[in-house]
This record gives structure tokens, C-alpha cells and sequence, in this order.
């Protein structure tokens, strides 16, 4: 069934919102390429009910004079989880982000699941300065195969690529204080990573798994920085199997 259209009004905004599925809840919190409906999202609404909102600032949603920075649109992630709660929060590259850094703000999640998610300060293995390159070089950059790259509208892909770089440009796509504060992470954490992610080395993956108090790190084979566009099936799997696995009482178990 396709999705649903629905709204969630939050204290300072309101936010579109696509929804699907019945069974536990799940929040999902997009990537900086699309605010778009995936088969990825399809899987897990098979098992969950998924909220998928557009974030402000990104595909047509405008942008409030007060969503300037990672932080504002963190404690956005954190109202969201609150209105769903009990829910899992699940969100892909800058989405995860975003995820981990409102779970290290008191969001109330379940579980948290950050794919392909930035934010860890490595020195001497940064992310990869992909601003530097056209829009045709990008896809071989994040893709194992490029040809899985979305396609999307002119004015979203501008919008999308002006929102995140006012959230990640300096310093750029990483928070020199998110390790020190992985220690409030109160849920159960699953971090997956693309094999060949050329963007984010492996490192930054098991940095952020090793740094959350119960976390754990699955790689999928096959695909780069964007795992749940290249193998929705697998990438789906791996997070229905983890949060089917978390004892229910607090609103998980199974779907």
C-alpha cells in the first residue's frame, strides 16, 4: 500500500509527513539526497508502522528563520520522537546524524539505527569533501553502483544541497564533541555501514557502534555510503532483525 500523507504539528513548526504499515513505530529520518518515499521504507512498513516526515528546509518544506544549524534541526528530530514516542528512530547519513545527536539531547527512542551516519571526528580520516565535485561526479563517490542514485527534481536537489550545507559546512560533516557525548545514548544502537563506502571510512562506523553504551556495528555487502537505496532488502532486514529482537515492554518486539 502506498504511503499516506499526514501532518505533525510540532511547538515550533509543522511537519509533512508520509506514513505506512502497522505494528511497532518507527521514525524515519531522511538522507541529505531525497525526502522521498523508497523501497527500502516499503520493507520496513511491512513490519512497522513507518513516519517518514520531510525535514524543514529540505525537498518542499520551507525552511523557518530559526532552523539555522545541526543543533535546531537535532531538537526537531527530539519533538518528532516525542509526539511518536514509543518510537524506534531509524535515519540514514546526514538523517542518522541527525538521529544520534537528538538521542545525546534526551530523545525519547526505543532504539536508534544510524546508517551510513557522519558526525565522529577523526583526525586523519575525515569525510570526503564531496562539495568539491560536480553532481556528476557525486554518484560514483557514494554508490558501489551509481546508477542507484535517486533521481530528483532540480529545485528539491537545491534546496536539499543548500539546507545540508548550511548544517555540515564547518566544521565540515563532523561534531568534535558527539564522542564525548555517546555516553547518553539510553537505547539499544545499531550502526550500519556500506561495505565500500567511499565517503566514510569503516572507522567512523565502529567509532560511533564502540562509542554508544549498547551498540553494535553490521556492514552490508555490496553497496557505499547510501546502503538502504543499493540493497533495500538487506539493509531492511538487518534493521528489522535488530529491533525485532529488543524486548518489547517499553514499545518494541516484534511486528
Amino acid at each position: 500500500m502506498p504511503p499516506t500523507q499526514t501532518t505533525i504539528d510540532l511547538p515550533q513548526v509543522s511537519v509533512a509527513a508520509l506514513r505506512a504499515g502497522n505494528g511497532p513505530r518507527l521514525l524515519y529520518i531522511h538522507d541529505e539526497l531525497s525526502s522521498a518515499w523508497t523501497p527500502f521504507l516499503d520493507r520496513l512498513a511491512e513490519r512497522f508502522e513507518v513516519t517518514a516526515p520531510e525535514l524543514p528546509g529540505f525537498g518542499c518544506s520551507e525552511r523557518p528563520d530559526w532552523a539555522d544549524t545541526l543543533d535546531d534541526l537535532a531538537f526537531t528530530v527530539a519533538d518528532l520522537a516525542d509526539a511518536l514516542a514509543p518510537t524506534a528512530i531509524v535515519g540514514a547519513s546526514l538523517g542518522g546524524w541527525l538521529a544520534v545527536e537528538a538521542a545525546t539531547r534526551g530523545a525519547p527512542a526505543s532504539a536508534l539505527v544510524a546508517i551510513g551516519a557522519p558526525g565522529i571526528d577523526i583526525p586523519g580520516d575525515p569525510p570526503f569533501d564531496y562539495f568539491v565535485l560536480r553532481q556528476d561526479e557525486r554518484p560514483a563517490l557514494f554508490f558501489d553502483n551509481p546508477e542507484c542514485a535517486p533521481e530528483v527534481d532540480e529545485d528539491s536537489a537545491i534546496r536539499n544541497e543548500s539546507m545540508t550545507a548550511r548544517l555540515v559546512w564547518q566544521p565540515r560533516y563532523v561534531n568534535p564533541a558527539l564522542a564525548g557525548r555517546l555516553h547518553r545514548l539510553r537505547a539499544p544502537a545499531l550502526v550500519v555501514w556500506g561495505a565500500n563506502d567511499r565517503f566514510l571510512s569503516l572507522a567512523h562506523g565502529e567509532a560511533l557502534a564502540n562509542g554508544a553504551p549498547d551498540g553494535r556495528l553490521a556492514v552490508v555487502d555490496n553497496a557505499g555510503h547510501f546502503p538502504a537505496r543499493e540493497q533495500p532488502d538487506a539493509t531492511a532486514a538487518l534493521v528489522a532483525g535488530f529491533l525485532n529482537d529488543l524486548p518489547s515492554p517499553s514499545g518494541r518486539g516484534s511486528g
